[in-house]
């Protein structure tokens, strides 16, 4: 009797994918064929990770020194904080960044210590630092970020090829956030175009340019919040709008107005998150908006992307759009009242 064993690559280990077919020769005769069937994946994609410090005050005092015993790092950026939330959903869920520098196997190891899976490629560049200010008196959350440093030039061709690779076996793939300096601006819209010609279904969290651009590929879903719609669509009218306040009435018109037209032109569903003030969608007929539920925030950081992450694992059950807006605001909600950026539990 003729026993083989086949050892899968590594960058198979640990994911599950949807089939492989393996068949094994001996004296040019077939002695084997073999099926494996395994579950897709998500594959979040952020090329712009963070090691994220969070500092806890119980007051916020300018010009002071200020001491606290409290404060915690962890892997965040975007698409962490997406595929964080997908995997404490219970989907399976592989994140894709870069990672260079001296704190690489830092952020690897944060986000594998969360039970992440992640692919990289390596920047050549440092990972940035941000600091999340939290003041327990008044409830707010203060973020102080670094911006990214550019990476190395051929770094965008090994992003391009290993996603290539990874779109084999997943089923939705997600882009969050902006892309470190030094990639071009070709690379976003060129993933979506990559992933809808093997039917992925494509959810982007983009904005500018980025989005702009990647339009004419018809992704699924674009889910900005408001201010960058408005920046993204309507530049000139961009600096009224902030968190927790109205926007004009004639400007509240050309959003919906957008927002129709970008589905009638490309069959993009578009979903702006508003912060306490709620979700606006619509839905291929008509717009709908979900209030916030009140709750008292502990760390608002990730909110937009825990909505991001319900969204998407609804849709991937079969939930209708309306059902998928009401688990990523539930998701949202969940996220604001934990310490950690990104969670809907405790880490």
């Amino acid at each position: 009797m003729l026993f083989i064993f086949i050892i899968l690559p590594p960058r198979f280990n640990n994911l599950q994918y949807t089939s492989i077919s393996l068949q094994l020769y001996l004296n040019k005769k077939e002695i084997l064929y073999i099926v494996v069937h395994v579950k897709k994946y998500f594959l979040s994609i952020c090329l712009n990770p963070v090691i994220q410090k969070t500092i806890v005050l119980d007051s916020l005092t300018e010009g002071e020194v200020l001491r606290t015993k409290e404060y915690y790092t962890h892997a965040s950026g975007k698409g962490v904080n997406v595929s964080r939330i997908l995997y404490q959903l219970g989907e399976e869920v592989v994140h894709f960044t870069h990672a260079g520098g001296r704190n690489r196997k830092y952020f690897l190891d944060l986000a594998c210590s969360n039970g992440l899976k992640v692919g990289w490629v390596n920047s050549f560049s440092e990972i940035r630092t941000c600091y999340t200010i939290l003041n327990r008196e008044k409830h707010t959350t203060t973020e102080i970020v670094e911006e990214a440093k550019p990476v190395k030039s051929t770094t965008k061709k090994r992003v391009f090829s290993r996603v290539k690779e990874l779109l084999k076996f997943s089923h939705t793939v997600i882009i969050s956030g902006s892309k470190a300096e030094g990639y071009s601006s070709h690379l976003f819209p060129e993933i979506v175009r990559e992933a809808k010609k093997v039917r992925q279904r494509v959810i982007l969290d983009i904005r500018g340019d980025d989005l702009v651009s990647s339009l004419k590929y018809k992704p699924d879903i674009i889910k900005p919040n408001l201010k960058e719609f408005i920046a993204t669509f309507f530049m000139e009218k961009a600096l009224p709008v902030g968190e927790g306040q109205d926007i004009p009435k004639n400007l509240y018109g050309m959003v919906l107005e957008k927002m129709e037209e970008l589905y009638i032109e490309y069959g993009i569903i578009t979903i702006l998150t508003m912060g306490s003030r709620g979700v606006l969608y619509y839905t291929g007929r008509k717009t709908e908006k979900l209030p916030a539920e009140p709750v008292t925030p502990v760390n608002t950081i990730g909110c937009g992307d825990a909505f991001t992450a319900g969204l998407a694992s609804a849709l991937s059950k079969g939930k209708s759009l309306d059902e998928a807006v009401k688990t990523g605001q539930e998701c949202a909600s969940k996220n604001a009242q934990q310490l950690a950026p990104g969670t809907i539990e405790p880490i």
